[in-house]
């Protein structure tokens, strides 16, 4: 066999080595990475971008300003100093040294204002050292351009001719600088739009979080509790709450109260109180609640019984509770 004979065309990507001890050549083979033809790039960038598109769908879920600052902060971040005095709530939380207080008629709505408030100094803090990183580099290339066109003219001015163009700024992403949280201020601008939405009469549609996600806020909850504070406060957990469903129901719910039970499956959801008939041989109240993307109505001859009616219905609708006969007529 003649060695210096070319290989075979299959083997083209073959190179052979030393003799080893037993005699046989040993032969290394190198892999050639077929390149791609426009089909195939096509498909390729397609995936990518699909891919993408479902990180960023994960991140720009409506989230209050509550859950966007703690995953801002991460689990370091202080927890909430809450006084309740009267009708009124006041929520405190202190975040890099600064105190950020609201005052709201609920618990909930004083810690979401206190949120926002630090949420939008953070963000407008970085914003401003962002441009400040950025002015000075500016600057400094500026300050480097104009030497340099002192020593040409120093020299003569040689080549003072080609070099006569104005330095171009550096671009934000060339500044070593920590990133704005654009995924978190996104997923905040989400939920006050929404909330605006809502306010002006309009039915969003509820978004569930996925299971993954739901089990993990279950689990980070139920590590957490209420500690006492100083000057009477109490430190609350702002960890996301999960809501309830139908298997978290009570055993007993068809004999418990409608108003109790639809507290205790929905807390934080108020009634509104949506007035009278105004007619004097038979007067009815209207009353209604806005709960999971759905609006119930009940009616009766006092606000209570009113309330009681729209509980009944939303209990039905969301949970499918039948109430006993009992608890329709008491």
């Amino acid at each position: 066999m003649n060695e210096d004979a070319p290989l075979p065309e299959p083997f083209t990507d073959t190179v052979k080595a030393q003799e080893s001890g037993n005699g046989k050549v040993r032969e290394i083979r190198h892999i050639v990475k077929k390149s791609l033809n426009a089909l195939e790039r096509k498909k390729s960038e397609k995936e990518r971008k699909a891919r993408q598109l479902r990180r960023l769908r994960k991140w720009l879920m409506p989230k209050n300003a509550i859950v966007a600052l703690h995953e801002l902060q991460g689990p370091g971040m202080a927890e909430f100093i809450v006084n309740t005095n009267g009708q009124e709530t006041k929520a405190e939380i202190v975040i890099n040294n600064i105190r950020y207080e609201a005052t709201a008629p609920s618990k909930n709505l004083a810690k979401a204002k206190a949120s926002e408030k630090a949420l939008r100094d953070l963000i407008f803090s970085q914003m401003t050292r962002l441009k400040q990183q950025r002015s000075s580099g500016v600057a400094a290339t500026a300050t480097t351009s104009a030497t340099g066109d002192k020593v040409d003219g120093a020299n003569g001015g040689a080549g003072s001719s080609s070099n006569n163009t104005a330095p171009e700024p550096e671009p934000m992403d060339c500044i070593e600088t920590e990133d704005l949280p654009m995924e978190h201020l996104a997923a905040f601008a989400l939920h006050k739009l929404f909330t605006q939405w809502e306010a002006e009469g309009f039915e969003v549609p509820f978004i569930k979080p996925s299971r993954s996600k739901a089990a993990a806020v279950a689990a980070a909850t139920t590590t957490t509790t209420n500690t006492q504070g100083e000057n009477g406060g109490t430190n609350v957990s702002i960890m996301p709450k999960v809501t309830k469903t139908v298997a978290d129901l009570p055993p007993n719910a068809s004999s418990r109260h409608p108003t109790a039970l639809f507290a205790y499956m929905r807390p934080q959801i108020s009634y509104e109180d949506l007035g009278s008939n105004n007619n004097q041989s038979n007067n009815e109240f209207t009353a209604g609640l806005r709960s999971d993307g759905q609006y119930f109505i009940g009616k009766g001859r006092s606000k209570k019984l009113a309330r009681k009616a729209a509980a009944i219905e939303a209990c039905k609708i969301l949970f499918g509770v039948e109430f006993d006969e009992s608890v329709l007529q008491g």
